[in-house]
């Protein structure tokens, strides 16, 4: 029977060597996990204010006028659709995490899609009017500019 004892000049190597490794992988997995982290949570919190997202992206396409104007419209009419936007927010975070869940669970993940769906069908029933009120506010160039912009943007990406 042969032992390996501890005070052997290969063990004392690779202790040498297996203890520093060992600090910089879990530094570097903990930096990793931190990031991934950090990241859902500014994703999560981004998602509570798309309204601030659509502004801004409408404000950068249009002239500043239009882009005031829409703006200005949108925010005087925010108390009409606030609630069923927040509403939609936290059901899509929701369906994210069912989506995300392990194990996946396949009947909740279609319930929290249902029920996003139904909160985006509510929101954009009391957004429909301000939305069509604000875009009356901006010029018919303005208009077009966000239509073409909008059909970019959903335009497939080839290989």
């Amino acid at each position: 029977m042969t032992t390996i004892t501890d005070n052997s000049p290969a063990v004392a190597g690779r202790r040498r060597i297996a203890l520093p490794v060992s600090l910089v992988l879990n530094l570097f997995l903990l930096a990793l996990i931190g990031g991934h982290v950090w990241h859902n949570r500014l994703h999560v919190a981004s998602s509570d204010k798309p309204l601030a997202q659509v502004l801004a992206d409408v404000e950068a396409t249009l002239s500043a006028r239009d882009g005031a104007a829409f703006k200005a419209a949108i925010l005087a009419d925010q108390p009409r659709f606030a609630e069923a936007a927040k509403k939609s927010a936290q059901a899509r975070v929701e369906l994210g995490r069912q989506i995300t869940a392990v194990p996946f669970d396949p009947k909740a993940t279609q319930r929290a899609l249902e029920a996003w769906q139904a909160s985006w069908n509510a929101f954009m029933t009391d957004f429909d009017e301000p939305l069509v009120h604000a875009l009356a506010q901006v010029s018919p160039e303005g208009r077009q500019k966000l239509v073409l912009q909008h059909r970019e943007r959903l335009a497939p990406v080839t290989p």
